[in-house]
């Protein structure tokens, strides 16, 4: 009996879903071999440059030595300026800062300096703008080359759309990977023999199913946080949305002698009773943003901002990344949803899990199109 075709709604979805992963295969292969190292990025480069990562746990001091390290950043590196530095979160940790290196002959750039939280000592430090697999840059590579492949903005927003048309695709996909109600268990399993065509379809169909509900999650949020200026004016529309308090800060500029980040840290974290996890540099606005954990935090980072003065140490605002509303709300679950951290070690390892699928989707996806694929007629 000859099978009827398919309805013609059917066949549009399957265009869709076969053209679209043609063409975003590269990209989306590229998003989750990146995606899946980063996911434990911390672990990675702390056991890949532990010189510079790590100290001895019985040496760590209770308050780490921030403006020595400052100042010998700016020894060791010359031009660099740190606009955020990260504090030890526990005993045996190093600083770590993130900056612009202001260079005269045009050879400047992002740079990232690690120093001794005992006595400010540099310990080391790498360029963020270059492209290397050795054991110092891997991980600041990979972690580069998922946001932007070390492009800029314009890559930034490229992927950005790439995420977004994957989160439709979803739709596409499971629609199609179901062939009727009464046969949806069959979608889930996985059959046939070795390589054969059968059960390709079932890796390409199954796993993308199983974790489904992950990966949408992770297109949706990895669209929002490529395009978080476009995003906000869209989450506008329904719900208000509060910039960070900085923003709307006069420009000042830093004062001529500033109290200093030790003493900045000291003045937040006597205010909320919590410690310290890191520290915005605003020197445009003479402000540092002192960021403390807060029983609010949605994932491992410390979301209560508490700015303070430059010039005189008074505290001029104080804000969670939580916000009021829940247009704030939709926006601080972005980060520790698209990194699992939301949900700690599990859901570190079920982003994991759907980067690694994500990759057999891909492989197996472009290998159906060519065995599928007419084969040319012998003359």
């Amino acid at each position: 009996m000859k099978r009827s075709a398919p309805p013609r709604w059917r066949r549009v979805l399957r265009l869709w879903h076969r053209w679209f992963g043609l063409g975003a295969a590269v990209w989306l292969l590229l998003l989750a071999v990146t995606g899946s190292a980063i996911v434990f990025y911390e672990e990675l480069d702390r056991a890949l440059n532990p010189d510079w990562r790590s100290i001895p746990v019985a040496a760590a001091p209770r308050t780490p030595a921030a403006d020595r390290a400052v100042e010998a950043a700016a020894r060791a590196v010359p031009g660099f300026s740190p606009r955020y530095i990260d504090l030890p979160d526990k005993p045996g940790e190093t600083i770590v800062m993130l900056g612009e290196i202001d260079a005269p002959d045009g050879k400047g750039g992002p740079a990232q300096v690690f120093a001794d939280p005992r006595d400010g000592q540099v310990l080391g430090w790498r360029r963020n703008d270059v492209v290397s697999f050795d054991r110092r840059h891997l991980m600041d590579t990979l972690y580069g080359l998922h946001v932007d492949l070390k492009l800029g903005p314009a890559m930034t927003w490229f992927l950005g759309l790439v995420g977004l048309l994957w989160a439709i695709d979803h739709i596409a996909a499971i629609i199609l990977a179901i062939p009727s109600v009464k046969a949806w268990r069959s979608a889930f399993r996985i059959q046939g023999r070795g390589l054969n065509l059968r059960r390709v379809f079932d890796l390409h169909r199954a796993p993308g199913l199983w974790l489904a509900p992950v990966t949408l999650v992770v297109a949706v949020t990895g669209t929002v946080l490529a395009w978080p200026d476009d995003s906000r004016e869209a989450v506008r529309l329904v719900a208000p949305v509060s910039e960070r308090l900085h923003e709307h800060y006069p420009s000042k500029g830093p004062p001529p002698a500033p109290i200093g980040v030790d003493r900045a840290v000291a003045i937040a974290t006597g205010h909320t009773r919590a410690a310290a996890d890191s520290v915005l540099v605003v020197a445009r606005k003479g402000v540092y943003g002192v960021r403390t954990f807060d029983d609010r935090d949605l994932d491992h980072l410390g979301r209560l901002w508490t700015y303070v003065a430059m010039a005189d140490g008074r505290i001029v605002g104080q804000r969670h990344d939580n916000g009021q509303g829940a247009g704030d709300g939709f926006f601080a679950w972005q980060y520790p949803l698209h990194s699992g951290q939301a949900l700690g070690l599990t859901g570190r390892l079920l982003v994991l899990a759907s980067g690694l699928a994500t990759i057999l989707l891909c492989v197996t996806g472009v290998v159906l199109w060519a065995r599928r694929r007419p084969k040319p007629r012998r003359s």
